[in-house]
């Protein structure tokens, strides 16, 4: 049972992301640079966490190419995008995690955790901050697999429909020959197309 990753000052998340679009890309994300941009206190240095958590730092401290995107426009949706895989636990569990409730967050950390009281609510804090922050406006991947689905199912009732049409409008002629017998009693000739009337448009038997 792992700890998730969080920071003890999750109030100044805002302000490292702030930092992140106004000034330039570091060759290093580490605790030189967090000093440089104004993060000087001993606990600030727990934001490097966050950001190797989002994505937007590597393993060895590089900026990714999130990083870079988070710049741009639509940095609002490369944070969601960061903040699902770095949390894809918690997303996989709760597709809507970043709208869960906190004492949904609680039971979720809890109970796959070993990490105290203090340090769940300060994970929480960390996840909730940076959802803030970020735009899941845009459909996730589990909410396109449907959407899809039901494409696709649209699709087949639409072509399952025409087919049908089509053989409702298919119509097929049956063109029938006689050889009357030789007779001038009428009796005869009105006894044949009775039983014709009633075995072919009746479908009696």
């Amino acid at each position: 049972m792992g700890d998730f990753p969080y920071t003890t000052v999750p109030g100044k998340i805002s302000d490292l992301f702030a930092k992140i679009k106004q000034t330039g890309i570091p060759p290093k994300v580490n605790l030189q640079w967090l000093q440089s941009v104004g993060f000087k206190s001993s606990n600030d240095r727990s934001l490097l966490t966050v950001l190797r958590t989002v994505g937007f730092a590597d393993s060895i401290g590089s900026p990714t190419d999130l990083w870079k995107q988070y710049r741009g426009q639509g940095g609002k949706q490369v944070l969601a995008k960061g903040i699902r895989e770095g949390y894809a636990e918690l997303f996989s569990t709760y597709p809507h995690a970043h709208a869960c409730s906190k004492e949904d967050l609680q039971y979720f950390f809890s109970t796959r955790s070993s990490a105290g009281k203090q340090a769940i609510a300060k994970t929480i804090s960390t996840f909730q901050e940076l959802c803030k922050l970020a735009d899941f406006s845009a459909s996730s991947p589990e909410d396109e697999a449907v959407e899809k689905e039901q494409d696709t199912k649209s699709r087949d009732v639409g072509s399952n429909t025409r087919e049908m049409k089509s053989l409702r409008d298919f119509a097929i002629n049956i063109n029938i020959q006689l050889t009357l017998p030789e007779t001038t009693d009428e009796k005869v000739y009105e006894a044949l197309f009775s039983s014709m009337k009633k075995h072919l448009l009746t479908g009696e038997i």
